[in-house]
């Protein structure tokens, strides 16, 4: 079967999915789906495809990697595709209290991913009223080779963020973000980014914790009136 007898839909869905995994070509991806659900693939095959059998599978043709980048492609494999990613929009100056955040994902609309295998972050800038894309920053996989401790280079992409948003993230890879001054926020595979956005924006509006209400610029005895009123 070649990948013009599948729907546009699902050949999207194995291309994304493949672009998440390390070393994989679309044409490989279909060659290891087929491994696993036969020659013939539909949406009832890939709906039925568990994590096991897709990493054993990916094993099988020699391509190693970790759980997370694995359950990654299989959310964005078994799940339609978002729409077009919204283009940036200039970052504003005078936006008081405002945070920039950070989420990985590959997927524009919702939070899909594992920080380790993202392909890009989505860096918006936050305050209690306003929330707006203000830019794509896409991971340099030969950069990232290069570099020492690849974990480092992908806090140093979004070190100035405050806050960043990840399905999935290891505990060295988070110990890592936190001494770079991000504060990680694992969520559930899948959620809408505008919601968790949204239930950030509801924090900055209320009583935000101090390490995030210095973020914003609000001085320490603003703080203690703020609680305190609050």
């Amino acid at each position: 079967m070649n990948r013009s007898s599948l729907s546009r839909e699902l050949a999207l869905r194995i291309g994304l999915a493949a672009r998440a995994l390390p070393d994989t070509s679309p044409k490989l991806f279909v060659s290891v789906l087929r491994a696993c659900a036969g020659p013939v693939l539909d949406e009832r095959k890939i709906a039925q495809l568990g994590e096991a059998q897709l990493q054993q599978a990916l094993g099988n043709f020699g391509v190693k990697t970790d759980a997370g980048a694995v359950r990654n492609a299989l959310d964005l494999l078994q799940h339609p595709a978002s729409q077009t990613q919204p283009a940036p929009q200039p970052r504003l100056a005078d936006l008081p209290g405002s945070i920039l955040v950070a989420v990985g994902s590959d997927d524009p609309q919702r939070v899909v991913g594992h920080f380790g295998s993202c392909r890009q972050f989505l860096v918006y800038q936050v305050s209690a009223g306003e929330a707006r894309l203000i830019d794509v920053r896409s991971v340099d996989s030969e950069a990232q080779r290069r570099h020492d401790d690849k974990n480092a280079y992908r806090a140093q992409l979004i070190a100035d963020c405050r806050v960043l948003y990840v399905g999935s993230i290891g505990g060295p890879a988070a110990a890592k973000i936190i001494k770079y001054g991000l504060h990680p926020i694992k969520t559930e595979q899948g959620e809408a980014i505008n919601q968790v956005i949204h239930q950030l924006q509801s924090v900055l509006s209320q009583t935000p914790p101090p390490w995030l209400a210095k973020s914003m610029g609000i001085a320490p005895a603003a703080r203690i009136c703020f609680e305190q009123e609050s």
